[in-house]
């Protein structure tokens, strides 16, 4: 592929620039010739004007045709031109070829007379009186183009030719130079990509410049860091699924065995661990299929102006009772009923209960949550904030993803399964709004969804 694309690169310059050399050649030749004629016309027309001036002074001093047979002579081989002069009755009565072929100089008129311009033809007027007609020929010439005219434009044809093969040649060199520039560069990419296909991440492409391919490059990087951050978070997620339920597993199966063996009785405490084993497994299947049911709600969303004051207010309170038994304070912070968002009613219940348990499970006996409404622009936003432990500057941008915890111990009094904001900020992102979240260690933290401002029905 890269040298199919260098070739075609190369050509398509090469064609560019022979295209615009020949195109050009054609305009330039096209003009100069025009140009030059027309030159030459008035050059041949003002030699015409000079010989007939000649003739009419000599004419007119002489009253005889005898001082314009011998200037024609002169003046015609000077000129290169056959000199016809006839009288009123059509008598010739000079030409200039037949002194021209005398003399040294006869071989050489001779041979140019083969080759003939146009015949210019005027009257011969004295005193406003015609006495005759001249004729006057150029020898030796292809139409007006002269001899030294037809060297000229020859040479100038020469130099346009050599001139063009050299363009072309340059042409070729530097299209073969963009073309390994463009595919080296292309290759730096393609053996990143082929190397982040492979699983290896930390490969780079590093394309020098700043253009589309530099861009590009950039992009493909900080793609391949995403990569690797979201390899490493899989990897992470197939750990933590593997622990989580593997830590129950291992519960039940030894309570079964120890059962089977002898070892343990059947009675109701040992029954109630494996139970509760039980409830701990089926939580997390319930909260995977929670998280897959949030992935495709789409289909099923409607959204509908709510009162968030009453709907908060409504929700919040069905969690006090199990704050209390564990000494939380609860404050709540609401405006007045009239405030409404656009949201699923069931999809937004579960966002609320997610970020009041959140809290709950992080703040500890003593503690305060806070429920708090606002608006701004045409948002109105809920935050639910607590005095918990908080959590590190590093780990916030990570918050949301599946399986995801500050507590690497997963113990039982904090652990959960690392589903519950996921699935908060995918629903959200369903009604079409977001989520935040701020928190300092030692803290607490402020989980905050914002949603569409509307009006009530």
């Amino acid at each position: 592929m890269k040298n199919s694309l260098s070739k075609r690169f190369t050509i398509a310059m090469v064609s560019l620039a022979v295209g615009g050399i020949l195109f050009s050649a054609i305009l330039i030749q096209l003009a100069l010739g025009w140009n030059f004629e027309r030159y030459l016309g008035n050059v041949q027309e003002e030699q015409n004007r000079l010989i007939m001036d000649t003739l009419v002074e000599l004419y007119s001093e002489s009253t005889s045709w005898q001082a314009v047979r011998l200037s024609t002579m002169h003046v015609g081989s000077t000129t290169g031109a056959q000199i016809r002069v006839f009288d009123t009755s059509g008598r010739l009565v000079a030409d200039s070829l037949s002194g021209m072929m005398q003399g040294m100089q006869g071989r050489r008129w001779e041979r140019v007379q083969e080759a003939r311009s146009q015949t210019y033809t005027y009257a011969l007027t004295v005193t406003g009186i015609k006495v005759g007609t001249v004729e006057i020929t150029y020898l030796g010439q292809q139409g007006l183009w002269t001899a030294e005219a037809l060297v000229f434009r020859r040479t100038v044809q020469q130099s346009a030719f050599i001139t063009g093969l050299i363009a072309i040649v340059v042409a070729i060199l530097v299209a073969s130079m963009l073309a390994r520039r463009l595919t080296g560069r292309l290759h730096i990419l393609t053996a990143a990509a082929e190397k982040w296909g492979r699983g290896t991440f930390a490969a780079r492409a590093n394309v020098d410049g700043n253009d589309e391919l530099a861009v590009l490059g950039e992009t493909m990087n900080r793609m391949a860091l995403s990569l690797a951050e979201q390899s490493d978070l899989r990897r992470k997620l197939t750990g933590d699924i593997s622990h989580e339920l593997r830590t129950p597993l291992t519960t039940i199966q030894s309570y079964l065995e120890a059962f089977q063996d002898g070892v343990l009785p059947a009675n109701t405490d040992n029954v109630h661990s494996v139970l509760e084993e039980s409830h701990r497994l089926g939580q997390l299947v319930n909260d995977l299929q929670e998280l897959t049911n949030a992935e495709f709600h789409g289909r099923n969303v409607s959204l509908q102006p709510l009162d968030l004051a009453n709907f908060i207010t409504a929700e919040v309170e069905r969690t006090r009772p199990l704050l209390q038994q564990k000494g939380i304070a609860l404050q709540l912070e609401l405006p007045p009923t009239g405030i409404y968002g656009l949201a699923d009613k069931a999809l937004l219940a579960r966002v609320v209960s997610n970020l009041l348990m959140n809290a709950y499970k992080y703040t500890s006996q003593g503690g305060i949550i806070t429920v708090r409404m606002f608006t701004r622009g045409e948002e109105v936003g809920v935050c639910v904030a607590d005095t918990g432990i908080g959590i590190a500057t590093e780990h916030l941008p990570y918050l949301f993803e599946r399986f995801y915890r500050v507590d690497p111990s997963r113990t039982r009094a904090t652990g959960g399964s690392g589903i519950g904001l996921a699935i908060v900020k995918e629903l959200m992102e369903t009604m079409g709004g977001r989520v935040e979240v701020a928190s300092e260690p030692g803290q607490g933290s402020r989980f905050c969804f914002y949603l569409a401002l509307t009006e009530s029905k």
